[in-house]
């Protein structure tokens, strides 16, 4: 990954069309150029398996592994067509004895394909917060040989958690300087310093 660039700003009274040109390059400047290589012949899409339903759930590019004794995917992201449910629920046994969690529904069956655990004994804590899929409620399409597999007979690897949060605190990071960036210029614009704030973001 490129070192992310750090930029101070000073804005002074100047030409109007120089400021603008200056901080369009600066926020494009401010993008995430890294160039990422994604196999994606080796991806999968997760689906509902339901038959009757079929519903997509994610895919395996944000899955970051597994728990076997869950049977479970870890995953870091889920799609808009997987539901959580409001209400907390408490396991007095199995697996998930003296867990609270959130269940998670496919929006279309309404089918229970997950959960997100909320307090949890110590050997479970650092799953809270994360989305997990039960893998005999998901069916992968294989995209590199385009056929669908219950997500029970296959194997996910771990990957590690800490690029992925770096990535996200570096994006992060990012935006917080737009964000900071544009504030300068709309403070400058109410002090007759600078232009409209529409005419400086038109990229």
């Amino acid at each position: 990954m490129a070192q992310e660039q750090y930029y101070s700003c000073s804005f002074e009274p100047c030409d109007s069309s120089d400021q603008s040109s200056m901080i369009s390059t600066q926020l494009r400047d401010m993008e995430d150029t890294a160039d990422h290589s994604v196999e994606y012949e080796k991806c999968s899409v997760f689906h509902c398996a339901n038959y009757k339903c079929n519903l997509v759930l994610g895919d395996s590019l944000a899955a970051c592994g597994e728990v076997k004794s869950l049977k479970s995917i870890i995953c870091l992201k889920i799609g808009k067509e997987v539901k959580m449910r409001g209400k907390l629920e408490l396991s007095k046994e199995g697996p998930l004895k003296f867990c609270t969690y959130k269940s998670l529904e496919c929006s279309g069956c309404r089918r229970v394909v997950g959960f997100v655990l909320h307090s949890t004994p110590h050997h479970l804590s650092s799953l809270r917060g994360l989305f997990l899929l039960l893998k005999e409620a998901v069916n992968c399409y294989m995209l590199k040989s385009c056929i669908i597999v219950n997500a029970s007979k296959l194997n996910f690897e771990h990957r590690l958690l800490g690029r992925r949060i770096n990535e996200m605190k570096q994006d992060l990071e990012a935006q917080l300087k737009r964000v900071k960036l544009l504030k300068d210029m709309l403070d400058d614009s109410r002090l007759g310093h600078g232009h409209p704030l529409s005419s400086t973001v038109a990229d």
